[in-house]
């Protein structure tokens, strides 16, 4: 087996890594590079790319741009393959930028939506095959819905792919009974390492929903602003709001992946099952929401929690509610967006929270803090090696895991050739 990594090594984001057995070619993810930072230049990938692609795959771990937004520049004819439900998700998101796009764009919308409906779906621990190369897709947790570890067999050598992940979601719990069934006999670990240069554990989500829970019993104006793919966060707020005796409010867009994660999952734990209502913002002619007066009055009277992104239309709906003693703003996603001294700052988001200078920061993070990533390293005992992937210190795994397993850093682009 040899293995690639094509970007990645020292970035988080724009990640591409080739495994090569016997000719076949499994290439695992396809993304863009974060916004803000220099770019790498443009991917020439053989097989991937450009080239003879007749013996190449492509793996998607989740459905987040900087591990799929480069999808159209893989060749027409390389197979996709993506979980189940976060197709439908990544999907869904994508038609929904067909409205904004301008005419130059749309070429390029129309051919990702062929792309993704000849797209191949799998399910957690479905078994597959690439040539010679053997695949177990394992679902994990992640801010990204139905996200992927992969399990990878081929010439003699057992291959684990982390794909960004963390232990302290709702679903972490099952991740270490996962591995003890799935990873065993591991040689090399590919593993992400976003967060190895942060000393502190992250909060777990169970605590964040308890937190906005009370924030929603003291406020009766609850606004949050957070990403509409952070499926489990939507759901926290959805159950956090309904246990502070508020109603839940959001867009048709974000209910419509809330559905689609309960049509697959609420069969396996009620933390997916949407019993009570979903109130939906309506929109004009024009495409501004407004709020039906019977809406208007119940939120007025229970009191609410609605999901916001960062708009005109959304912060128009907010300022309807300047002025109200009991109106507060969480900000809940990454802190990056909103740092001045960040290469991924929004300007345009710093302008929109000056109006709230009293927001509330209430978030934690999508991938694993460093406690996490020791736990799996001791479990699944890497023979050869542990590959880091997806951060900007690789140097830090030498630091902290060298003593578990020999750490291999690599260039982008260099093989490995596996032992």
């Amino acid at each position: 087996m040899e293995i690639t990594i094509h970007r990645g090594t020292n970035q988080i984001g724009g990640c591409v890594t080739e495994i090569n057995q016997d000719g076949y070619k499994l290439f695992i993810d396809l993304g863009e590079e974060l916004p803000g930072k220099e770019s790498s230049g443009e991917l020439a990938i053989e097989g991937l790319t450009k080239g003879d692609t007749s013996k190449s795959a492509l793996f998607i771990t989740h459905y987040h741009a900087d591990h799929i937004g480069k999808l159209l520049e893989a060749q027409s004819d390389v197979p996709v393959y993506m979980g189940e439900t976060a197709l439908e998700i990544y999907s869904c998101s994508s038609a929904r930028l067909r409205p904004i796009l301008q005419p130059d764009g749309i070429a390029n919308f129309m051919h990702l939506q062929e792309r993704l409906q000849k797209a191949n779906s799998f399910k957690a621990g479905q078994i597959l095959y690439w040539g010679p190369i053997r695949v177990t897709p394992l679902m994990i947790d992640h801010s990204a819905f139905d996200a992927y570890m992969f399990v990878i067999e081929a010439g003699g050598t057992r291959l684990l792919y982390t794909g960004d992940f963390r232990g302290h979601g709702f679903r972490s719990k099952a991740i270490p009974k996962m591995l003890a069934v799935y990873a065993k006999n591991i040689d090399y670990v590919i593993s992400e390492g976003t967060n190895v240069y942060r000393t502190t554990k992250n909060e777990s989500e169970q605590s964040l929903q308890h937190r906005f829970t009370e924030e929603f019993r003291r406020s009766k104006c609850n606004f949050v602003l957070t990403a509409s793919t952070n499926i489990d966060r939507a759901f926290s707020l959805y159950h956090a709001a309904y246990q502070a005796g508020r109603i839940f409010v959001c867009d048709s867009y974000q209910e419509s992946l809330m559905k689609i994660v309960a049509s697959h999952h609420e069969a396996y734990t009620n933390f997916y099952k949407m019993r009570q209502t979903v109130y939906v913002l309506k929109r004009g002619k024009d495409g501004s929401f407004y709020f039906p007066e019977k809406l208007l009055r119940l939120m007025k009277w229970k009191g609410f929690c609605m999901m916001i992104r960062d708009n005109a239309k959304f912060w128009n709906v907010v300022a309807k509610f300047d002025g109200d003693s009991e109106q507060t703003i969480y900000y809940s996603l990454w802190k990056g967006y909103i740092d001045p001294d960040s290469s991924a700052c929004n300007e345009k988001l710093c302008n929109a929270l000056a109006h709230y200078p009293d927001y509330k920061y209430m978030h934690t993070s999508g991938h694993c803090d460093i406690q996490t990533l020791e736990k799996l390293f001791r479990q699944v005992k890497p023979r050869k090696g542990i590959i880091p992937i997806h951060t900007e210190h690789p140097d830090r795994f030498e630091t902290l895991f060298g003593e578990i397993a020999p750490v291999i850093l690599l260039r982008d682009g260099e093989t490995y050739k596996c032992h």
